[in-house]
């Protein structure tokens, strides 16, 4: 009797054995993987991914400008009024100051020669292109065009009075300013 016992307890052993240590491979797949690599050390956080990073462009620039006639060639033909412009309306001093957005969505404010105004645009690569849109009949509308110059742009402006007898340019340089 002893010996039959001995032959059943042996026999059970190696069943449990045989069931606890081996697995198929359907309960390989359901598990997932196995129990050591995906039990975690205890007290240890999750890993937190970095937020990704802002583009350059992201954030509030400035700059100012100093508008003067541009020049326009007279031929025959040619709008009479131009010969008449004497440069001293819409020039002068002025500044701009931009917003962008981490999509490169410009919105911005002018003012000084070109009168008071919104600004509107883009920032594609290192390139920035805005309009300049009057905020009255009095203000000009011009186009601002900048390329990349370390963390800000450089750039000129071109701008015109409604009726086109009014025509400015201006060098302009944007900085970022700090967050």
């Amino acid at each position: 009797m002893n010996r039959l016992r001995i032959v059943l307890s042996s026999a059970a052993c190696s069943a449990l054995f045989a069931i606890a240590g081996c697995k198929t491979p359907a309960s390989d797949a359901a598990a997932g993987a196995s129990p050591a690599s995906s039990a975690a050390p205890a007290g240890s956080a999750p890993a937190v991914s970095a937020a990704p990073a802002k583009p350059w462009f992201s954030g509030g620039f400035s700059g100012q400008y100093e508008a003067k006639v541009a020049t326009v060639e007279i031929k025959v033909g040619a709008v009479k009024e131009w010969t008449k412009d004497d440069g001293k309306s819409s020039s002068g001093p002025g500044k701009l100051s931009l917003q962008i957005d981490d999509a490169g969505q410009v919105s911005g404010t002018s003012e000084g020669a070109f009168g008071a105004g919104q600004v509107s645009g883009k920032v594609e690569e290192d390139t920035l292109r805005v309009q300049l849109s009057p905020a009255d009949d009095a203000g000009l509308h011009g186009v601002l065009v900048a390329t990349r110059d370390g963390d800000g742009f450089k750039g000129s402006i071109e701008a015109s009075s409604g009726d086109s007898l009014r025509v400015r340019t201006a060098a302009i340089e944007l900085k970022k300013l700090p967050n």
